[in-house]
């Protein structure tokens, strides 16, 4: 799943390069284009996880030992709990925590007449959330707190303007990609058991 949810962020993150100083870029940084995208990674997500769920149907029916766990030999409830908790849960997880996360920040946004953010970013980082999955959201706020922290302690010590907010505008998807790059050491870190369901 890393390997679809890493091709949608790299396609969103192409075209939000791709579209830099163009007359794209204003339909490109607005709120409708950033629930087009978050729609269509719900779609992606879920689509690929019904997919994998028929795929293992299929696998287990040529197996003469995991067909036994099947129908007729067992009631469907087994399969569907093993496809639901294995494909489905961890992205039911990070899409609530991703739709919290864009309710906060559209309501923090709106507050504060748009000073935060730009229309476009509470959806890129409910994508991220969302298409990261679960555990790895957790992983990923933390980088992207890290990113920051860091980030405002460079433009602190080497910029005259002490005035600047830094724009996470290119940070919210470059993050996520560096998450799901690195979530094969993550998963070998012996808490991470604990983090998963």
């Amino acid at each position: 799943m890393n390997v679809i949810a890493l091709a949608i962020l790299v396609t969103i993150f192409l075209i939000q390069v791709s579209a830099i100083k163009t007359r794209a870029s204003y339909f490109l940084k607005s709120g409708f284009f950033g629930s087009l995208i978050f729609m269509a990674a719900i779609f992606l997500i879920f689509g690929f996880a019904a997919h994998q769920s028929w795929q293992t149907y299929i696998l287990w029916e040529k197996s003469e030992v995991a067909k036994m766990l099947l129908p007729p030999y067992k009631n469907l409830d087994y399969f569907i709990f093993y496809s639901r908790n294995r494909f489905f849960v961890p992205y039911f997880l990070s899409l609530s925590v991703g739709l919290l996360f864009l309710i906060g920040a559209q309501l923090i946004n709106k507050k504060y007449q748009e000073r935060f953010f730009e229309r476009i970013e509470p959806y890129l980082l409910a994508t991220v959330l969302f298409v990261v999955g679960h555990p790895l959201w957790l992983f990923y706020l933390v980088i992207l707190l890290a990113a920051n922290f860091l980030f405002s302690i460079f433009y602190f010590l080497f910029s005259k303007k002490k005035d600047y907010r830094l724009s996470f505008y290119y940070f919210w998807l470059s993050a996520g990609i560096f998450t799901i790059l690195i979530s094969k050491w993550l998963s070998a870190l012996p808490w991470w058991t604990l983090l998963k369901l």
